[in-house]
């Protein structure tokens, strides 16, 4: 049973981070030095990178809640992401999905889905996650000379990609396990449950780059196009990868069009 973080249990949260922290951490420490052997820069670029070279399928689904999935069959796992949802959502779920893809030995032969607001059920992977995006979040939130506390939370945002509600709880863990800051834990659990409802016009109206608010509507069936395209180079004479290419043609086609019919 899936159940959302908010305000009320966000104290729940923090208490089963304390169990997994020194797992999540040296799993942080094993992806950097098994997977970033480019030292490719950016979290953002790094996860989404990584998911490309396991056949990643990028494709806009019209759900709010639906963030993305691992596909599994056999010894083949295949991550999706759902990029009708804001960029910053889409680099969470990224980093969720490399949890699952590479260390979480329950995944088996089926559908793994991911929902975008939190599942307790999820919090290993939703806190490696967190793990891999934030750097010193706390000390950043309190360099800020904004007065305004959703300000300062939106431009933390902007610094780490990351979700409202995720650098909300990183700064409550801190500032409860670390700093004892009761007038941080206040604000925080004031402001959990009421998301600013128009955050593309928060950033623009900070002087921020409101792309990464926005899906990004991206179409990528992971590869598949230029996979049929070598068999059937190496097979001219084979039929059926010319109907399969043309099926998968059809099928992008068919995505496209109804990509510009929600993003419109």
């Amino acid at each position: 049973m899936s159940e959302l973080i908010t305000s009320n249990n966000l104290e729940q949260v923090i208490e089963k981070n304390k169990l997994i922290k020194d797992d999540m951490l040296r799993l942080t420490n094993d992806f950097t030095v098994r997977f970033n052997k480019s030292g490719v820069t950016g979290q953002d670029k790094l996860s989404f990178s990584v998911l490309k070279e396991n056949h990643l399928i990028q494709i806009p689904i019209d759900d709010e809640y639906w963030g993305g999935a691992i596909i599994t069959k056999g010894n083949i796992k295949i991550p999706v992401i759902n990029t009708a949802q804001p960029r910053v959502y889409q680099y969470f779920v990224a980093w969720h999905e490399i949890y699952h893809l590479f260390y979480d030995l329950s995944l088996r032969d089926e559908t793994h889905n991911i929902a975008v607001d939190m599942d307790l059920n999820e919090r290993r992977a939703d806190y490696f996650a967190a793990k891999m995006i934030f750097g010193n979040v706390y000390d950043y939130y309190y360099s800020l000379d904004d007065e305004d506390f959703i300000d300062r939370v939106i431009k933390c945002m902007d610094v780490y990609k990351a979700p409202y509600k995720a650098v909300l709880i990183e700064l409550f863990e801190e500032a409860v396990t670390k700093y004892n800051d009761i007038d941080l834990k206040e604000k925080i659990l004031e402001h959990f449950d009421n998301k600013p409802e128009d955050l593309v016009q928060k950033f623009i109206d900070l002087e921020l780059d409101s792309e990464l608010v926005k899906p990004s509507y991206v179409v990528s069936l992971g590869g598949l196009e230029k996979k049929i395209q070598s068999v059937m180079k190496e097979n001219p004479d084979v039929s059926h990868h010319k109907d399969n290419y043309q099926f998968l043609l059809t099928l992008k086609n068919k995505i496209k069009k109804g990509v510009e019919g929600f993003a419109k």
